[in-house]
């Protein structure tokens, strides 16, 4: 059962998550830059009152990528647990406390990763209450891989 009240399932490449009927989702269109070999890419915001997840998928980089980003980018040393989801590996990083609210996730089964980054709207810090967190929970919570699970392509019921 799902703690997320009516629900829609957000379908992104070979993956799909449930997320509020209430959330407004957009896309942000990256272009090209200098050191991204001319490619543009999607980021997916999922606006859930005072928080935004922004979701993209990768067909290139691995689940160790995530560290090691991270260490290039705050010049430090972190550590990405090992997490899985519905049959999917994944590691993730950040939380909700000071100074700052971030949390990453990245999932890969097959040959496309998804990752899915949590930041407070009031950058940088937003402390959640207990049922912010039981919808942020029961979204990543609900992320499957589609290809394993072929009877649920059907349309959903009206």
């Amino acid at each position: 059962m799902s703690l997320i009240s009516q629900s829609i399932r957000f379908e992104i490449g070979p993956y799909w998550a449930l997320i509020p009927g209430s959330a407004d989702i957009s896309a942000e269109i990256s272009k090209p830059t200098a050191d991204s070999y001319q490619g543009a890419w999607t980021n997916w915001v999922v606006t859930l009152e005072r928080f935004r997840l922004g979701i993209h998928l990768d067909p290139i980089n691995d689940l160790s990528d995530l560290k090691s980003f991270i260490d290039r980018s705050t010049k430090s040393t972190v550590t990405t647990p090992s997490i899985t989801m519905n049959g999917i590996a994944g590691v993730t990083h950040g939380d909700y406390g000071p100074p700052r609210t971030w949390i990453d996730w990245r999932f890969k089964k097959g040959d496309t990763m998804i990752c899915l980054r949590l930041q407070s709207k009031s950058f940088p810090f937003t402390e959640p209450n207990e049922a912010e967190i039981a919808e942020h929970r029961a979204i990543i919570e609900s992320i499957k891989y589609c290809r394993d699970f072929p009877s649920e392509l059907a349309p959903l019921p009206l």
